[in-house]
Order: C-alpha cells, then structure tokens, then sequence
C-alpha cells in the first residue's frame, strides 16, 4: 500500500492505495475534470450537488461500459463457438473426402 496526494476541486487528499500511483492520479483527474465541467455548466450549484451528479455521470458510464464489454464477450463466446462447429465440419469434410 501506498500513500499518494491528489488534488480535486482544489482540495487536497491523501490516498492509501495498492494500485500504482500514476493510475490514482489518473482516476482523480478523471474526477476532478467531470465535476468541473459539471460547476462550469450548473453555476451556483452547490459542490456537495456537483459531487453527486459527477457520481451520478461516472456510475453511468460504468454501468454501460459494462453493459458493453458484457456485449462484447457474448459476441466473441458466439464466434468462438462458431469457429468450433466450422473446425468439425472441416473435419469432417477432409474424413469424408479421404474415404
């Protein structure tokens, strides 16, 4: 574990960590600019209400790149599964030809 500072709406934290320190900072850049675009497009919205829409936005985005990288797998599960029933019939062609 390991400590590392990071910034967000000007405010610093100090965050115990066991991922590496350049993907804390990455991730709290990622917080820090999604609730500033929220502050700079609702002003005079309250930073504790910015705070929850940028939970809100950030959940959004997890849940549908989950939703798609569940997709995905179906996909490649379909095609792998494809791809094993054409190796058995090609099989099964070079058998039948080789008869």
């Amino acid at each position: 574990m390991q400590r590392v500072g990071i910034t967000i709406d000007g405010k610093q934290y100090t965050i115990i960590a066991d991922d590496e320190e350049i993907h804390v900072l990455r991730s709290a850049q990622l917080v820090d600019d999604s609730l500033q675009e929220i502050k700079k497009s609702s002003r005079g919205l309250a930073t504790v209400d910015a705070a929850i829409l940028t939970a809100l936005n950030m959940a959004d985005k997890y849940l549908k790149a989950q939703q798609s990288t569940d997709n995905m797998r179906a996909q490649i599960k379909s095609y792998a599964e494809e791809c094993a029933s054409l190796r058995s019939e090609i099989i099964k062609l070079k058998k039948h030809k080789g008869e």
